[in-house]
């Protein structure tokens, strides 16, 4: 199965525990074999497809949006639009935590070893962020927030709101919004195929049908039913 990679917002650390996938950079043409693990940035734009083959067992922390710089005091930005090598990034130890989970027998006993290694980079006296909080309320709101009155929950002038909002998650506050709301009308589509494309245009806060076309285009580079039709044979990969 070839996976198509639209512009998302999310941002995880992936463990590959049995088979690896094949990663098709569009900008470099060439397949390339993803490391034992991997950081994954936010992205915004399609920049690659993932390349499915035979048996895959596959374990992925999922990160709040400011999640990941809470606990390894990254620079955010610089995963934008970018995937790492996890050793690489986060140290030897990760080879630690990759043969545990490799291990493991259960599920269960997986995420007990991913809890205790981020455990231990959690500062619990720390409070919550107050721009860490919204961009949590924009991801939950579907993008839905307006950039102004986030800023002025976070009670910050914008200018503030937004360069502490990149050093966090790692995109402009309204851009994120952008590709949270699109990514919810794209999983929307998915799950009703034949939900019409003007009621999830409306659903989503879209002006009209153009306004989201012009979002698709932005975030995969074609049409909504054109980008859609990849998934049309492919069902499974959304179960």
């Amino acid at each position: 199965m070839v996976y198509p990679i639209a512009a998302r917002p999310d941002q995880f650390l992936e463990f590959y525990l049995q088979g690896r996938y094949v990663v098709r950079a569009r900008e470099l043409g060439r397949p390339e074999i993803v490391p034992r693990s991997v950081i994954v940035g936010p992205s915004t734009r399609r920049r690659a497809e993932l390349v499915l083959r035979g048996d895959l067992e596959v374990f992925t922390i999922q990160f709040y949006p400011a999640g990941f710089h809470r606990l390894f005091r990254l620079p955010m930005r610089e995963l934008a639009d970018q995937a790492y090598d996890a050793r690489s990034v986060l140290g030897p130890r990760l080879a630690e935590i990759e043969q545990k989970l490799a291990d493991a027998s259960s599920f269960e006993e997986r995420t007990g070893f991913a809890s205790d290694f981020l455990l231990t980079r959690l500062e619990e006296r720390e409070s919550a962020d107050a721009v860490a909080v919204v961009a949590n309320r924009l991801l939950r709101e579907r993008g839905a927030l307006g950039v102004g009155d986030a800023a002025a929950e976070a009670g910050l002038g914008m200018r503030q709101f937004e360069r502490r909002f990149g050093e966090l998650v790692g995109l402009p506050p309204k851009l994120y919004a952008r590709i949270v709301r699109f990514n919810a009308a794209l999983e929307s589509k998915v799950i009703a195929p034949r939900l019409p494309w003007t009621d999830i245009a409306h659903e989503f806060g879209y002006f009209d049908q153009m306004h989201m076309i012009r979002d698709f285009e932005d975030f995969t580079g074609e049409s909504p039913s054109t980008f859609m039709r990849r998934f049309e044979a492919m069902p499974e990969a959304w179960a």
